[in-house]
């Protein structure tokens, strides 16, 4: 009698175990609202800050005047010929040497304050020691954050 005993409790341990775990990504994926609310944006400015020519920081704003703070994240100089978000360019061929960072402004997006975007992203850039030409877009990694007043 103790084994049907046993089997009963595994099987109520088994069956919880898959519930949580369950409710976990249904969580993460947004399934329940607040719940997963942000984790998108922020994996986006976690991603572009790690890219070769970094995203520091952004907004989007109401107003219309949107600004990108760019950084070099590689060890030769730069020339950033175009840095296009939502197919709008905003850099005007800003030399950047290795750490250094520069603020781009421009009417990249009308949004309302409060919602969110995706934006897809797309820079050129020239490296100073060999003159070779780069262009990166993330992989089709979009940027996406929430509109600011």
């Amino acid at each position: 009698m103790s084994k049907k005993g046993q089997t009963a409790v595994e099987y109520l341990i088994i069956l919880a175990v898959v519930i949580i775990i369950s409710l976990i990504v249904v969580g993460v994926l947004g399934g329940i609202p607040g719940i997963g609310r942000g984790s998108g944006e922020k994996a986006s400015k976690l991603f572009w800050s790690l890219a070769p020519v970094g995203i520091d920081n952004y907004a989007i704003s109401a107003s219309g005047t949107d600004t990108v703070i760019v950084k070099n994240n590689l060890d030769t100089k730069i020339t950033l010929s175009v840095f296009s978000v939502n197919s709008v360019n905003v850099a005007n061929n800003n030399v950047l040497n290795p750490g250094d960072s520069v603020t781009l402004t421009g009417a990249i997006a009308a949004c309302s304050a409060g919602d969110s975007f995706v934006y897809s992203v797309s820079i050129t850039y020239n490296d100073s020691e060999t003159g070779a030409s780069y262009t990166y877009d993330g992989d089709g990694r979009k940027l996406e954050g929430t509109c600011a007043a």
